[in-house]
């Protein structure tokens, strides 16, 4: 190949991924839609979620998928290849709270996975209010802090189920994920049953005293434990993993769950860098690591798909013509993301694995509901930075960045800016105390996390009330302080105050734009902080990666729709996740979630 051909390609290759973090698509305008009522047009509505499979994945990849999978529904269902989330803190919890709610943060109120509201980080699906169904194997530490226990109160919008079973108190809604906010947030106040994986498949006390019979059965089963001892290897002997997704144990890729235990201090990795993967996590027996391990593989999508069979047979869900609804959320997706990097020889073979695990699916639904008597959608959650080591080989400037690197030069910044009374703010940078409690004061009360290992609030920034009060300032002149130091930090894009997010912004500014749909007043902090585009938070000499962000990376989904009326082939109609609210509320015959903005496609084809 000529020299300036190899340069043309890598300019190519460097400009799509700039496009993906910068954006090269104007933001998804909420419009109006009708609120249709009518009759069902389906027995079943389905919603697929991929947690972390971005959108370009399946363009990516496209050439290796069989026919009865992905490939079935990009041929003969809608595929939505420009589909972007509209707002910036593209979390898994404000995901799966906006996909059947048809709104964003800063309208049903889930801002991040955590966000900081009384005093306390809080969870975004989960209080201390509730215990857990059934009640763990062993006694709670009780100088642990209690569990947030999975429920859907902090959710300020309907979604679909809500409105279903409103209309039809006899539908029946489930949600399953291995993840708890996964299988809460999508099926609302009142479904009939959410369950998610924690060794087992729990709910909670919000839901109901007891499992369901079958639940109860599945877990008795062995399903879980059966993969114990069985390696992740490669599952296609005939594709060349390294054309498709670069060489095995890349920089930057993860090891796997890291195995600890009361009697054993040595610290170890329990999966490994490379193929092929261990999966008993160090262990002689099935135990925490090992369950940790089967959902930090495709094993976890594989015990998932059998419970959501198990759930649509015992349930008899599509079997009438009251119309149900079905929410599955497969998460080892996204756990192995963050491991091994969206460019990883394991990404591409989950994603392969999802692929038959989809025409299974398919296959199954075609023979308990019956074709054309059920809706399917798959999308994701979220989109997923590459690792800043495989960004760095393409010529795109990507480092790792502490957050609370940042948060400490802000502190001294604001320290030497406003001073401060003794033993406040001025003493926080010397180690001075709140008196009686031990905690260090500080102009910040959250952003970074104590521990690379533990979530902060990032991109939220909350200032310390009494800190600012003391210092005879107010929170929003701090706040524009704070901002304006944050702006000019080597590694911060952008920082806007609550005041920045009150306004408005060009239509082309689409981390302003998609900030402000994060936005909620009650629960986001002082400032947003949006690092640089492949800038990831993490530690230096860390490895993995996140999302998060409001770059197209972070924010790109896909959208397949699947159903009875709707013309096949791909769309280049500009549209979001969100989307999926007016779809099923249309082919449910059901009115619109009461906060939902985004329509039905207009390229839908629906007859």
């Amino acid at each position: 190949m000529r020299t300036s051909t190899i340069v043309v390609l890598l300019l190519t290759v460097v400009a799509a991924l700039a496009g993906l973090a910068i954006g090269y698509m104007r933001p998804v305008e909420p419009a109006p839609a009708p609120r249709e009522v009518g009759k069902p047009r389906v027995k079943l509505a389905v919603l697929v979620v991929f947690d972390q499979m971005r959108g370009d994945f399946l363009e990516r990849w496209r050439p290796l998928f069989g026919a009865g999978g992905f490939a079935r529904l990009q041929t003969d269902g809608a595929w939505f290849t420009n589909c972007y989330y509209p707002y910036g803190t593209t979390t898994t919890g404000p995901g799966h709270a906006s996909m059947l709610s048809g709104t964003c943060g800063d309208k049903h109120g889930i801002v991040n996975n955590n966000w900081y509201e009384g005093g306390e980080v809080v969870y975004c699906a989960g209080s201390t209010r509730y215990e857990f169904v059934p009640a763990p194997a062993t006694k709670p530490d009780p100088k642990a802090k209690p569990k947030e226990v999975g429920n859907p109160d902090r959710m300020l919008a309907e979604t679909v189920a809500d409105v279903l079973k409103a209309t039809h108190p006899q539908a029946k809604v489930f949600g399953l994920s291995l993840k708890d906010r996964s299988a809460i947030l999508p099926t609302g106040k009142r479904p009939d049953g959410a369950y998610w994986f924690t060794g087992k498949f729990v709910t909670s006390t919000y839901y109901a005293d007891r499992v369901h019979t079958w639940v109860e059965e599945f877990n008795k089963s062995g399903t879980a434990e059966k993969r114990f001892g069985k390696d992740w290897e490669k599952s296609r002997a005939d594709v060349d993993y390294e054309k498709w997704a670069g060489p095995d144990a890349a920089p930057g890729e993860g090891k796997g769950i890291q195995v600890t235990a009361k009697d054993d201090p040595a610290r170890g990795w329990a999966q490994g860098v490379a193929f092929p993967h261990p999966n008993t996590g160090g262990r002689a027996k099935p135990g925490k690591e090992y369950y940790e391990s089967l959902a930090n593989s495709p094993f976890g999508n594989d015990l998932l798909l059998e419970f959501a069979k198990t759930c649509v047979t015992a349930e008899r869900l599509g079997a009438d013509d009251v119309p149900d609804l079905l929410v599955v959320s497969f998460s080892s997706n996204d756990l192995i993301g963050h491991t091994w990097g969206p460019d990883s020889q394991e990404v591409l073979d989950v994603t392969l694995r999802s692929d038959a695990l989809m025409a299974d699916f398919l296959d199954f639904l075609d023979e308990k509901v019956g074709k054309g008597q059920y809706l399917l959608a798959v999308t994701a959650d979220h989109g997923i930075c590459p690792l800043p080591e495989a960004s760095r080989k393409r010529g795109i400037d990507a480092k790792r960045v502490d957050p609370r690197a940042i948060q400490k030069d802000l502190e001294e910044h604001l320290t030497a800016k406003f001073g401060g009374p003794a033993g406040t703010a001025a003493g926080a940078v010397a180690g001075a105390t709140a008196t009686g409690t031990g905690k260090k004061l500080a102009w910040v009360e959250e952003f970074a996390s104590p521990a690379a290992s533990e979530p902060g609030t990032l991109p939220w920034l909350y200032l310390n009330p009494k800190v600012v009060a003391a210092a005879g300032k107010s929170r929003a002149e701090v706040a524009k302080a704070a901002a304006e130091f944050l702006t000019k930090h080597p590694d911060v894009a952008r920082a806007l105050t609550r005041a920045d997010l009150g306004g408005t912004f060009p239509a082309d500014d689409l981390v302003g734009t998609r900030a402000k749909r994060s936005y909620h007043p009650d629960r986001c902090g002082d400032v947003y902080v949006v690092l640089r585009p492949y800038y990831l938070p993490s530690t230096v000499t860390g490895t993995g990666t996140t999302h998060g962000a409001p770059y197209n990376y972070d924010a790109h989904a896909p959208l397949l729709v699947y159903g009875p009326g709707i013309a096949g082939g791909a769309r280049t109609e500009r549209t979001t996740p969100q989307a999926a609210a007016a779809i099923f509320s249309k082919w449910l015959g059901v009115r619109l979630p009461n906060k939902a903005e985004f329509p039905v496609p207009e390229t839908l084809g629906a007859k």
